[in-house]
């Protein structure tokens, strides 16, 4: 019996997607600060309050992130920018504003959008569909990135994370994430195995 080009293919090819699973299981996304600013406009008054930052222990940093608002927002943008910094220039992996609506229900969404709002799911309190109600605590508890559901990852760099939430071309806040990619020691490895 006789190996057949496809079945050579198919072994390789096999093989580099496990090697590829294996490198990426082996980096993992640890956030270094989280900060949220208030807009300055005076109609940037929608809300009540809005608090971000990172969960105290140090070994294992989560985003928590919480705002309350003090009228309904049924219509609104959200904007993000994703940075990697380089030497000589900014590579930005992503930098678009979408339709908030359309973010919360997942729908006409850049890839990446929408395996982070399918992430986002499992550690917040966001509904489905607009609009977002007033007096009612919005929060992100916890909230840690899994680096193996994500297309594609660099190995370790530092990544910047800019997000505003817009409404009638006002900013009503805008949070700052810094994080690196980091590969996990083998010590980790071992213990998580």
């Amino acid at each position: 019996m006789y190996a057949t080009p496809l079945a050579i293919s198919v072994v390789i090819l096999w093989h580099l997607l496990a090697h590829q699973a294996t490198a990426k299981n082996d980096l993992e996304l640890q956030f270094v600060n989280f900060t949220c600013t208030r807009g300055s406009h005076p109609n940037a008054n929608l809300l009540a309050s809005v608090n971000c930052g990172l969960s105290k222990n140090p070994k294992r940093r989560t985003l928590n992130m919480e705002f309350v608002l003090v009228k309904p927002l049924d219509v609104y943008d959200f904007d993000i920018v994703i940075v990697l910094p380089r030497r000589t220039q900014k590579f930005v992996v992503l930098n678009v504003t979408t339709d908030g609506c359309q973010l919360l229900s997942n729908k006409n969404q850049v890839t990446l959008l929408r395996i982070i709002r399918e992430i986002l799911d499992r550690y917040s309190n966001f509904p489905k569909h607009c609009p977002l109600k007033q007096d009612k605590a919005y929060n992100m508890r916890g909230f840690r990135l899994d680096l193996s559901l994500i297309p594609a990852v660099t190995i370790e760099t530092p990544v910047y994370v800019e997000f505003s939430y817009i409404s009638k071309q006002v900013v009503l806040f805008t949070g700052y994430i810094a994080a690196s990619v980091q590969q996990i020691s083998d010590k980790k490895n071992k213990k998580g195995a």
